[in-house]
């Protein structure tokens, strides 16, 4: 990792899905300890840069150069060799939260340390202490320690993504990525959720880059915000710059998902 390196650099990404260019020619730096809104409609290729990012899809053969703290990610369509400690620099967190369901969710926040850890070990759940009392000041941290020991099946969408956030901790990871985090929660869950990724942003100096659908999130958790249309960043600037005029341009026919019915922001 190089101290003097952005968090995230893209250079020219492009990712094609049969005949349709999800991505074209994209270029994009994020900077330690930024916090940035990937906004824009539904297929606009939002989350296809955040998983290329992370090196969880493969660009196109004629691509560029993505990398995370300096450590080339993928290049021409390719994974490099040191994608692995590449990623362990990352925690993605997904939609659809990614917990193991039938174990406990303080097992599901100790899987963080795997990275770490020699594979012989993690086969055997060989923690160490010092990462087990991690798992458990993260729960802490993110409010559900006294959800420790349920089933990850039984917990609420925000229980679920909150230990999905606590995983990323106890990994370590330097910056977050979250592909619609919110998505499938209720507004009190989202908030403390955006809340959450704000304080360990703030406080803690952790790189956030989240994909939203909904502008009011972006507008009040983020400085940044980069919105992507048909593939192509047509905005990338302070969210404060989101007018009006601004959001019709980029969300088109779906303005009105990102408004409320007096017409205001939603």
């Amino acid at each position: 990792m190089s101290e003097s390196a952005p968090a995230f650099l893209a250079e020219n990404i492009s990712v094609t899905f049969g005949t349709t260019q999800a991505l074209k020619g994209v270029s994009l730096t994020v900077e330690k300890g930024e916090m940035v809104a990937l906004i824009g409609p539904s297929g606009s290729g939002k989350s296809t840069l955040l998983r290329v990012g992370a090196g969880l899809q493969l660009a196109d053969a004629t691509s560029g150069v993505t990398r995370l703290f300096g450590d080339r990610v993928q290049e021409a369509g390719k994974l490099s060799r040191g994608v692995r400690r590449a990623r362990a620099q990352i925690g993605f967190i997904f939609q659809q939260f990614n917990l193991v369901k039938r174990i406990s969710l303080y097992s599901n926040v100790l899987l963080g340390a795997l990275g770490r850890m020699p594979e012989w070990k993690g086969v055997l759940g060989r923690f160490s202490p010092a990462d087990r009392k991690k798992a458990m000041d993260s729960l802490e941290r993110v409010g559900i320690a006294q959800y420790a020991g349920n089933r990850a099946a039984n917990l609420s969408g925000g229980q679920q993504q909150r230990g999905a956030i606590a995983r990323t901790m106890v990994q370590g990871a330097q910056a977050i990525f979250a592909d619609e985090p919110i998505a499938s929660l209720d507004p009190v869950s989202a908030r403390n959720v955006m809340k959450l990724l704000q304080e360990l942003n703030e406080e803690d100096g952790i790189t956030v880059v989240v994909t939203l659908h909904q502008v009011d999130y972006a507008l009040k958790y983020c400085r940044r915000a980069v919105a992507l249309k048909a593939g192509e960043i047509i905005y990338d600037g302070p969210t404060r710059g989101l007018t009006r005029e601004r959001l019709i341009e980029i969300y088109g026919d779906e303005y009105i998902d990102v408004m409320d019915e007096e017409g205001e922001l939603a």
